[in-house]
């Protein structure tokens, strides 16, 4: 079993949970430490982010890609906020196949700190304000933000 797949099964196991342990499990970090958990490791269950090993498995943005910083040095940014994420996993009432759906639509791309910085910084200081929410039209956030994909990263996954 992979890492990914473990995390799918512990998180259908706890979402098909009464509600009142799942309101208990949403308060704080523990769903929020298994939904990084699915993306920090790769299959086999060696660290990624922040990890020299990162830059073989994570997609990388082209202007992270060409800045030659290793994956220590970027940052990893949700295509999807976690909490929204979140939410959508609290609907799927613990069905395994759709929290994988879920789960495999939302990659951690390697984005350089000046692109992290204007995805989630307000309006008023010159960024996005996309740090907790998508785009109004619902699209892609990285693409929203004119953060482009370096095709030589295309072929990477967990």
């Amino acid at each position: 079993m992979t890492h990914q797949e473990g995390i799918v099964q512990v998180l259908a196991a706890i979402l098909s949970q009464p509600p009142e342990v799942l309101q208990a499990f949403s308060r704080g970090n523990p769903f929020d430490k298994l939904l990084r958990s699915y993306d920090e490791f790769n299959a086999q269950g060696q660290p990624l982010y922040r990890h020299r090993r990162g830059g073989a498995h994570y997609r990388m943005s082209r202007a992270a890609f060409a800045s030659g910083l290793c994956a220590s040095q970027l940052y990893g940014e949700h295509r999807v906020p976690l909490n929204i994420i979140k939410r959508r996993l609290l609907e799927t009432g613990g069905d395994a196949g759709q929290i994988r759906a879920i789960l495999r639509a939302n990659e951690v791309v390697l984005i350089t700190p000046d692109e992290q910085r204007h995805l989630d910084a307000s309006v008023a200081n010159g960024g996005l304000a996309l740090r907790q929410r998508l785009p109004e039209d619902g699209s892609d956030r990285l693409a929203f933000a004119g953060i482009e994909i370096a095709s030589e990263t295309l072929t990477r996954c967990l």
